[in-house]
């Protein structure tokens, strides 16, 4: 048996159908642990995702597909992309939680698979000077695990917000534009890829608005001055431009044109004002940074792989332009990553609004970049590599990280048990046995990253150890650990809301008091008044100037906060407690006369 896989291994290049159904088995895999499995567990995760599905919600109840509506409003953050497809799913699926999930991870998938064949046939590092095909078939299949299994690909993936759709888009057109740059000898393949470019970046800014179009611009013009292929590529889109400019337009105008029509200057106003031009130049939300803020970020987003792009990044020598000038075109996809994922990264860490969403699309062009450093140092014979200290220091930091992750997930239950808000949540995680297991996965990765490191010939394979980790947690954690975070935080939330849902009386106001739980607004189908504190839940009151002697108000609280408005304990009735969660209804006039 033993002999069998060697010679399988040694000989597997010689066998193209039996790579492809592995790489069918393997992508199949990758999409349904890291995107698929599960992804209907949680319940709508409060805050940002439980806005976003409620108004792709309302935007199947009320078959309005021009104008987004969110609390009883008009909500003109994001473009339409996302609601579509999020309320198309709802339409095909009915309303649950995995519904709103579905379109977001077929979207992360797709870039996976689309990675996969970018790296499949043109996956070459600068440099190489013979094009192997089992070469490329690792390096494949390396990539797709890469993108597929990292925090930032998988958080996002699984999470029904704008980001991936943004994300996805831009690196479809990416990539789009890269396939048909490579395809210069192919011309009909060449005007196939370069003629999806602006199908992609039409969906960028229909998902996100005009910094999907401008993010893409801006790396690609980058990346074609720097190599000197400005010209070149001109003469190969010149006679596509004209039908590029119309696909374009015909996707993304005329949502953008209903959209004014319907809503006129509230919707520019609105949207390209506040949305767009203020989130760039102005903090939105208390969303501030300094100007490295992102950099933590790049690191965090592609943990455990990223403890080798400082390396990946050095190892490209995107300062050697006259090299890459004179490099054949399918050597330049790590270049072409880098002004990818650098560009994209000034932009935003100039723009005043700082999220950890927004460097999201960073992520392809990361997973991409690493992708050629391990397999350049596959590539090699392991008495040829010379490794340097940068390299094992590299590989240390990656040792030392795993280390510590295993050690802080055994001791996890520690860390949790302070959150007065989920005051059971660590005792039901350490009686699940979650952090041993946790921390045996993590702990395996660390000694295989160990002996791959302290032994030279396996040296080009520690990167295993970080795949053999990430993959082991989705399979062997996340799934069982998901129910458990559902039915401490936000199950009780999520029962509560609906029998708001189910007791709010005609014209009745919904308060909820605290962090703003926007799941409350799509469990209830209510609209709700989100306060911090109890003077302007009071103002709000007052200026209704209500004569009704007997209008009574919902009030969705914890205990602490409800003591704020002074209220006796028999000014309300106490409708529903779920967790630390109180659902009361009082009398307006005794909780303004209580609060004064």
């Amino acid at each position: 048996m033993k002999n069998s896989l060697v010679v399988w291994w040694q000989t597997f290049e010689q066998k193209p159908q039996q790579c492809w159904l592995i790489s069918l088995a393997w992508l199949l895999l990758l999409s349904w642990v890291a995107f698929l499995w599960n992804i209907g567990v949680l319940g709508v995760m409060d805050k940002t995702e439980a806005l976003f599905v409620e108004v792709a919600h309302q935007m199947y109840l009320t078959n309005d597909w021009i104008t987004p509506h969110w609390n009883g409003q008009t909500f003109f953050d994001y473009p339409v992309w996302g609601y579509w497809l999020v309320a198309l799913s709802f339409k095909l699926f009915g309303v649950s939680e995995w519904a709103p999930r579905l379109p977001v991870a077929l979207c992360a998938i797709a870039v996976v698979w689309l990675s996969f064949y970018t790296l499949r046939f043109w996956g070459f590092f600068l440099g190489e000077k013979t094009e192997s095909t089992r070469s490329l078939w690792i390096r494949a299949w390396l990539g797709a695990g890469i993108l597929a299994l990292n925090p930032g690909w998988v958080g996002w993936g699984r999470t029904s917000v704008t980001d991936m759709f943004l994300s996805s888009a831009i690196a479809l057109t990416m990539l789009s534009f890269y396939l048909g740059y490579v395809n210069s000898e192919r011309p009909k393949v060449q005007k196939i890829w370069y003629g999806l470019t602006p199908v992609f970046a039409a969906i960028a800014v229909l998902a996100k608005g005009p910094v999907g179009l401008l993010l893409p611009s801006l790396a690609i013009a980058a990346f074609l001055g720097y190599v000197g292929q400005w010209q070149a590529v001109w003469r190969e889109v010149k006679g596509l431009l004209l039908a590029m400019i119309v696909i374009f337009c015909g996707i993304a105008v005329p949502w953008y044109a209903l959209a004014t029509q319907a809503n006129g200057l509230t919707f520019l106003n609105s949207f390209l004002g506040f949305s767009n031009f203020q989130r760039f130049t102005s903090v939105l939300y208390r969303h501030a940074g300094p100007w490295y803020f992102y950099l933590p970020w790049c690191f965090i987003l592609l943990l455990p792989w990223s403890t080798f792009l400082p390396l990946t990044l050095a190892r490209l020598q995107f300062w050697r332009r006259k090299v890459w000038q004179h490099s054949p075109r399918d050597r330049q996809l790590g270049l072409f990553c880098f002004f990818w994922f650098i560009l994209i990264l000034l932009f935003f860490s100039s723009a005043a609004t700082k999220l950890a969403g927004y460097i999201l699309p960073i992520v392809p062009a990361g997973a991409i970049m690493i992708t050629l450093f391990w397999s350049e140092e596959i590539s090699l014979a392991p008495t040829k590599i010379k490794y340097s200290w940068a390299f094992f220091a590299s590989g240390i930091f990656n040792f030392i990280l795993l280390l510590v992750m295993a050690i802080a997930a055994f001791i996890s239950p520690q860390f949790v048990g302070s959150d007065p808000a989920y005051p059971n949540f660590a005792q039901v995680l350490s009686e699940s046995g979650l952090p041993i297991v946790f921390s045996l996965i993590l702990s395996l990765a660390t000694l295989l990253m160990g002996v791959s490191l302290f032994h030279k010939p396996f040296r080009a394979w520690l990167w295993s150890a970080n795949l053999v980790g990430f993959l082991g947690t989705m399979i062997f954690v996340i799934p069982s650990l998901a129910p458990i975070m559902d039915s401490q935080r936000q199950q009780p939330f999520r029962e509560l809301s609906q029998i708001a849902g189910q007791t709010v009386k005609p014209k009745e106001c919904i308060f909820v008091m605290g962090y703003p739980r926007y799941s409350l607004v799509y469990y209830s189908q209510h609209p709700a008044t989100f306060l911090d504190d109890v003077p302007y839940a009071i103002e709000l009151l007052q200026k209704e100037n209500d004569p009704n002697p007997l209008a009574t108000v919902l009030i969705v609280t914890d205990p602490q906060l409800l003591e704020r408005f002074k209220l006796k304990q028999e000014d309300y009735q106490l409708i529903a407690k779920k967790g630390v969660y109180h659902l009361i209804r009082v009398p307006k006039s005794i909780l303004i006369r209580r609060s004064q």
